[in-house]
Parts: structure tokens; C-alpha cells; sequence
């Protein structure tokens, strides 16, 4: 089984950094803001089931090196 990407990210649910994955179904290429920007669906835990994590799914984008956006504070 391909457990796409791995790595460590700040999980909204959980407030703190975990084990992450990929989920190789949410990839896309979206444009933002005029910029082509990687789009990607992301799942906290060890695996696409969530397993070692809570589960919480969300998206993240890629910009590409050299653009610079504005914080945005909510």
C-alpha cells in the first residue's frame, strides 16, 4: 500500500505537530491568487485511514519558492 507522502505537520485538531500523510486522491494544481499553486489534501496520522492519528483531514497549498503572500489574521 502507498501511504503517500509522509512528514510532520500542525494538525488544526489536535494543536500540535503530528505524523501527517498525503492523500495521492486530494492532489490538484490550483491557481492563487495568479499564481499555479500545488493543492493538497493531507490526513493526520501514520496512514490514509488515519491510524496513530486523529483523522482530521484538510488542505494545504504549495507555492512555488519566491512568492511572498500576506498573513492573513483571523
Amino acid at each position: 500500500m502507498n501511504n503517500g507522502d509522509g512528514g510532520r505537520r500542525y494538525c488544526p485538531r489536535c494543536k500540535t505537530i503530528v505524523e501527517t500523510r498525503v492523500l495521492p486522491e486530494g492532489y490538484s494544481q490550483k491557481e492563487f491568487q495568479g499564481i499555479l499553486a500545488k493543492r493538497r489534501q493531507v490526513i493526520c496520522g501514520t496512514d490514509e485511514r488515519g491510524s496513530n492519528g486523529c483523522g482530521t483531514k484538510w488542505f494545504t497549498l504549495e507555492l512555488p519558492e519566491g512568492f511572498v503572500l500576506p498573513v492573513m489574521i483571523i
